[in-house]
């Protein structure tokens, strides 16, 4: 089965969540239910889309690797994970489903797992709200303005993982 491009995007979402918390089943829920909303079944999606909070981390990230296999979507590593997270935040940024104030932030998260790589590094200063309106005097609508536009030049920098086979 193919997922949609919407479907794509929210299992990077999920692969970098999955990334970047160590206790990542509850999003691992969320994503299995939204795609059996959305008429995507496989004979283990149900089963991790229904799981009770609290849920085992454990049962959730079994059952997980099992829906993966079963959407022919390849674990990628953690930072290719992370790297495709922090696209699909840039993209939310950009299309205006996040706001910059929020995304930044997570960008940073991002950054600060992978160990402030070089092609992150201007979300280090962005997500400082003191350091850009006291250092670089940016109002709050200039420092949203820049967060836009360093996501757009993100988007062209950054690539998904190569995740989903045929």
């Amino acid at each position: 089965m193919m997922l949609s491009k919407p479907q794509q995007h929210e299992t990077y979402r999920v692969l970098g969540l999955a990334a970047l918390h160590s206790d990542g089943s509850d999003h691992k829920v969320a994503w299995a239910l939204d795609l059996l909303q959305q008429g995507v079944e496989t004979p283990h999606l149900a089963i991790l889309a229904t799981l009770l909070s609290p849920v085992n981390e454990f049962e959730a990230d079994d059952y997980f690797n099992r829906v993966l296999s079963e959407l022919k979507v390849k674990k990628p590593s953690d930072d290719e994970a992370l790297e495709g997270y922090a696209k699909v935040l840039a993209q939310d940024i950009v299309d205006g489903d996040l706001s910059p104030e929020s995304g930044v932030r997570q960008i940073y998260l991002v950054n600060v797992k992978l160990n402030f790589p070089g092609f992150l590094s201007e979300y280090t200063a962005l997500e400082d709200e003191w350091y850009c309106e006291c250092i670089n005097g940016w109002s709050a609508h200039k420092r949203r303005d820049e967060i836009i536009k360093v996501c757009k030049a993100t988007l062209e920098t950054l690539n998904y993982p190569d995740v989903f086979r045929p």
